[in-house]
């Protein structure tokens, strides 16, 4: 079994760098559309498909609706990290507010404690990325395309190819449109491509 994970297109959040969590959820740029139809073609030359699910956040359903003409699975598990009331806000205003929280978010999960502002804790979206995992072993299906976000996504694909916690942001974020291939190995996974952009 493969998985291979994209990330949503750029939005206008991302443009304006805010915060878009699971309750903010803008609208895709136009460039993204472009961006996103280059993708599928390529994934199209590597891959057939089996499944597809998706974050239900309507960035991600929208570029995953756009990646395959398969039926789009929901999944709340591939939903984005909850950064609860910094959720809107501007990334630069959040870093004022919080340096510390924001910089082990971006840097050192295994410091990352953002309870007090609402925010999941890295345990609870871990959580998330290994029952999805556990399901997606009891699937018969064989290539199975994943749409999500940078944050929840960059955390949990590293932790299902078996990175310690500090180290599941030691190889930077993953990219709008970028894509990453897992492959099932013994009981766990192995990363075989890692925020390519094709």
């Amino acid at each position: 079994m493969k998985i291979y994970f994209v990330r949503h297109g750029k939005t206008q959040w991302n443009l304006e760098k805010r915060l878009q969590g699971q309750k903010g959820d803008s609208p895709l740029l136009p460039e993204s559309y472009e961006a996103i139809a280059r993708v599928s073609e390529k994934l199209s030359q590597m891959v057939r498909f089996d499944k597809v699910i998706s974050s239900p956040q309507a960035r991600a359903v929208t570029t995953a609706e756009l990646l395959t003409d398969l039926p789009v699975h929901k999944d709340p598990r591939l939903s984005e990290w909850n950064f609860g009331q910094l959720e809107g806000q501007l990334v630069a205003d959040a870093l004022l507010k919080y340096p510390e929280e924001m910089y082990a978010s971006r840097n050192e999960l295994q410091n990352f404690d953002g309870r007090h502002f609402g925010a999941e804790t890295v345990e609870q979206v871990l959580n998330r990325f290994d029952s999805l995992a556990l399901d997606l072993r009891n699937d018969e299906a064989e290539n199975i395309l994943l749409v999500g976000h940078g944050a929840s996504g960059t955390a949990g694909m590293r932790h299902l190819a078996g990175f310690p916690l500090w180290e599941l942001r030691a190889a930077g974020g993953l990219a709008n449109n970028s894509v990453t291939v897992l492959e099932a190995k013994d009981k766990g996974f192995q990363i075989t491509h890692w925020n390519q952009e094709l």
